[in-house]
């Protein structure tokens, strides 16, 4: 298609200037576009960095499993991959606001002024036209006047040519009049022929030359005005589609990690992560408790007595005194002088099962020897610079690099200690399980509290110890009791032949253990009491609670026969406390 002919507007300057202005118009539109849309851009970007923040999870506060798992780790992934798609963003924020928006504010500026340019030249041109027309209808006007003043001049002359009644006189002065008349009119005439012909070049320049050249700027600003426009959209798209590669290149990564999420892989962790390695529990042995007046009989006493005694002693009377009961030295304190410090087993992992026991003092390991690899080499790297001191004493003072030394030194020194430390509890933990000796029936067992395990695995004096004090026990305490009980060599004065029952009560609480009752408890595991201080006790049996568990992993419990009492692991229990 042919370019149009702008002459052909030769006589629609107001219009093509009205025409000028609105693509001016629509250029700001389009620099307004540019501003509104970097503004929504940033703030866009800015709120799915604040949203991707508040949705990712913190992986400090979770376990290594979660961290662990596919999907978890797919999500933060997904998450973490809309930062830097918001950071894009940013970035067509960024072009618009440096590529676009300067540029077209520039180009508004110049057109602006190139249109009112080509008003005040257009006005120019036309002012300059008006004024050889307007001089020209001037000159015609006296031309016309001139005319008619000379045609009544001669007409005038003719009638009084023809009068015979008028004097030579008056003829001579009609004449004269005629020919002065007649002198302005050929003056006028030649001025109106000048002016009109000053007029048709004037004419002539304006619409051949002046308005042409007008026109053609018209056409210059208009095209140079489109053209620009063309560019500054190509600009706004392209300051988004120059990120698109980026943005498509991390929504790839997004499928990627996506496409990575196995939960048959996360299955597997879960099992990994979780199992304990413990056996699963044994068959339910049956304990035959004989006749309870056997108990009886044991004790030395009669069956009115045992009910008397059980009636101020049992579990009616431990009811009512459980709130004033004192908590007993445990049993683990009592033989191995062990403390209750929830603190120093946490940082030993001694709360998990064995196999995660093991998986997290490894890591701790692992750690520490990095923490120490850095030490080192922090060390070597000092002592290198108290060389080159000594080497050449202006770099420095070689003894002010001595307490950093012994600083290092000292960190490397408790390193190795920890190191050590965990060490030895990692090989432990690593032959309980290679020995296979856990086991969900025994003390042992990684079923059990740490306090529990660390009896188990006592060496073989403090068992020794243990058996000391039950035998002092038996052979002093409980044996000068039935002795005198017995009658053999008592006298009369013997407390526990008075008949005020206190023999009796005494009997009982050496025999039946007068710990007041604190509440009942359901046995979940069965266990097997091998070791001193401790009782069996099977899966589902009911058993009353006399002592508390203070942290050490032991529970003390009496059977609901009353026929023992002992320790039993605490979380074996389903305890009900009143």
């Amino acid at each position: 298609m042919n370019d149009g002919n702008w002459d052909e507007l030769w006589d629609q300057q107001v219009a093509l200037n009205e025409y000028t202005g609105k693509g001016i118009d629509l250029l700001e539109r389009v620099q307004m576009y540019a501003k509104e849309r970097a503004s929504i851009e940033l703030e866009y970007s800015t709120k799915l960095k604040a949203l991707s923040k508040k949705c990712l999870m913190k992986v400090k506060n979770e376990s290594e499993l979660w961290n662990g798992v596919s999907y978890v780790k797919g999500y933060q992934n997904v998450i973490n991959g809309i930062v830097p798609v918001a950071t894009q963003h940013e970035t067509i924020a960024e072009n618009l606001k440096t590529n676009v928006i300067p540029f077209a504010t520039t180009k508004i500026a110049e057109y602006r002024i190139t249109k009112k340019q080509l008003e005040v030249d257009n006005a120019n041109i036309m002012k300059q036209l008006s004024i050889v027309t307007t001089e020209m209808m001037k000159a015609h006007k006296e031309y016309g006047k001139s005319f008619k003043e000379t045609e009544a001049a001669m007409l005038k002359y003719a009638k009084a040519e023809k009068n015979m009644e008028i004097s030579r006189l008056e003829l001579e002065k009609t004449k004269n009049n005629y020919q002065v008349k007649s002198g302005l009119l050929e003056e006028s005439k030649q001025s109106y022929a000048a002016m009109t012909s000053k007029a048709n070049d004037e004419q002539a320049e304006h619409f051949e030359r002046k308005l042409p050249t007008l026109l053609e700027n018209y056409k210059k600003l208009h095209t140079n005005r489109i053209l620009d426009t063309v560019e500054i959209l190509n600009k706004c798209v392209e300051a988004e589609s120059s990120v698109n590669t980026i943005i498509a290149s991390c929504h790839n990564d997004m499928r990627r990690d996506i496409s990575l999420i196995d939960p048959n892989r996360d299955a597997n962790l879960v099992v990994e992560n979780l199992k304990s390695g413990h056996p699963r529990p044994q068959p339910y042995i049956f304990e035959d408790l004989g006749h309870p007046q056997s108990f009886l009989g044991a004790c030395g006493g009669s069956i009115g007595d045992g009910m008397d005694a059980t009636l101020k002693k049992g579990t009616l009377m431990g009811r009512k005194e459980a709130k004033g009961v004192a908590r007993k030295q445990s049993m683990h304190q009592k033989f191995f002088g062990g403390s209750t410090d929830k603190k120093a087993e946490n940082s030993e992992y001694g709360t998990l099962p064995p196999l995660q026991r093991a998986r997290k003092l490894a890591g701790k390991i692992s750690d520490l020897e990095r923490e120490k690899e850095r030490a080192v080499q922090s060390r070597e790297g000092v002592t290198k610079m108290q060389a080159a001191y000594r080497e050449n004493p202006k770099l420095g003072n070689p003894s002010d690099c001595d307490a950093q030394l012994a600083q290092y030194t000292k960190e490397i020194d408790a390193l190795t200690t920890q190191i050590q430390k965990f060490q030895v509890i990692h090989d432990d933990v690593n032959a309980q399980l290679g020995a296979g000796c856990l086991s969900a029936n025994s003390v042992g067992g990684s079923d059990t509290p740490p306090s529990v395990r660390s009896v188990s695995s006592a060496s073989s004096g403090v068992t020794s110890r243990v058996n000391t004090i039950n035998d002092t026990h038996r052979a002093g305490v409980g044996s000068g009791r039935r002795e005198s009980y017995s009658g053999s060599g008592a006298s009369d004065n013997d407390p526990t032949l008075n008949g005020n029952g206190n023999g009796r009560d005494e009997l009982y609480e050496e025999c039946s253990n007068p710990n007041p009752v604190l509440g009942e408890a359901i046995a979940q595991f069965s266990f097997d009491g091998s070791q001193e201080g401790t009782i069996r006790m099977e899966a589902m049996e009911k058993l009353w609670l006399v002592e508390k568990d203070e942290g050490d992993g032991w529970t003390r419990v009496r059977k609901e026969n009353n026929s023992a009492d002992g320790f039993v692991p605490s979380s074996y229990l389903k305890p009900t406390w009143y």
